[in-house]
C-alpha cells in the first residue's frame, strides 16, 4: 500500500512538471517534420529574406489604435518586438541571409552621403549593391495575455497583469511567407505559445528580450513569447522551399 501511495505522489509530481512547461501549437499539415527542423546546425546554401511589420490585431490593442499610451507613456509595439525577436532566431538559425529593412533609410542616408562626394571615395557606401529579398515574413500578433493567481502586488503594463503572482502566458501570430517576385504566398499559418511557470529552456537562438518587451522578463509572458517564436522559426524553415537555399553567403 506504501509503495502504491509513493507511486502515486511520484506521478503527480511529475505530471505538475509536465504542466509548467511552455506549449506551442502550429496550425498547419504536411511538410517536413518539427525534429527535422531542429536537427544539427545547418551549414548549407542560404535563402534570402527580410521581416516585414507585425501588425497588432489583439482586441486590447490599448489607446491610440496600438500598444501606447499607459499613463501618458508612449510605448513600443509589441509586434515591434516580436519582429525583432523573430529577426534575430532567423538570423541565428543559420539557414537565411536576413537583410534589414527597418533601418533602411539609415543605409540609403550611408550611401546617398557617399555619393556626395563628402567622404573619402575608397570608403564610402556603394549605390545599387542592396540586396534583393526573395521571400518577406509578415505576421499579425492575434492574441496576448498574461493572467495572475490574485496575489497583491502586481504591475498593470501593456494591458498584461506583471509580478504579484502571474501564473500563465498566452501569445498567437498569423504568419505569412511571401514571394517578393510574384507577392504570392508561399505558405501561411497561425502559431502559439503558451506557459504556466518561468524559465528559458533550450530557446537559446531567439537572444535577450527586445527593450519594447522587457516589461515582461521573467514572467510565463516572456516564456510564451519565445515558445511562439520558435514554433514560427521552426515552421517557416519547414516551409521553405528547398529552391530558394541558393545563396552561399
Amino acid at each position: 500500500m506504501k509503495r502504491f501511495i509513493a507511486l502515486v505522489g511520484v506521478c503527480m509530481v511529475v505530471m505538475w512538471i509536465c504542466s509548467c512547461e511552455p506549449t506551442t501549437r502550429v496550425t498547419t499539415t504536411g511538410g517536413p517534420s518539427i525534429a527535422e527542423a531542429r536537427a544539427e546546425d545547418y551549414n548549407g546554401p542560404k535563402a534570402r529574406l527580410a521581416v516585414g511589420e507585425f501588425q497588432d490585431k489583439t482586441a486590447k490593442g490599448g489607446w491610440s489604435g496600438g500598444w501606447y499610451g499607459m499613463w501618458g507613456v508612449r510605448w513600443a509595439q509589441i509586434g515591434e518586438g516580436m519582429r525583432d525577436m523573430l529577426t534575430t532566431a532567423l538570423f541565428n538559425s543559420n539557414r537565411y541571409i536576413v537583410l534589414e529593412r527597418e533601418q533602411l533609410d539609415a543605409v540609403l542616408a550611408e550611401q546617398d552621403l557617399g555619393a556626395s562626394g563628402r567622404v573619402k571615395k575608397e570608403t564610402a557606401a556603394q549605390i545599387g549593391e542592396i540586396y534583393g529579398a526573395d521571400l518577406i515574413i509578415t505576421a499579425s500578433v492575434t492574441e496576448f495575455q498574461g493572467t495572475k493567481s490574485g496575489v497583491g502586488g502586481a504591475t498593470r503594463l501593456l494591458g498584461v497583469n506583471l509580478g504579484g503572482g502571474m501564473k500563465k502566458g498566452h501569445v498567437a501570430i498569423d504568419i505569412r511567407i511571401i514571394d517578393a517576385n510574384t507577392s504570392q504566398i508561399v505558405a501561411a499559418t497561425s502559431v502559439e505559445g503558451s506557459a504556466k511557470s518561468f524559465g528559458l529552456g533550450g530557446a537559446t537562438r531567439i537572444g535577450p528580450l527586445p527593450v519594447a518587451l522587457g516589461g515582461f522578463s521573467k514572467t510565463p509572458v516572456e516564456k510564451a513569447l519565445r515558445a511562439c517564436i520558435q514554433a514560427a522559426v521552426d515552421y517557416i524553415i519547414t516551409k521553405t522551399p528547398q529552391s530558394y537555399y541558393r545563396y552561399e553567403k
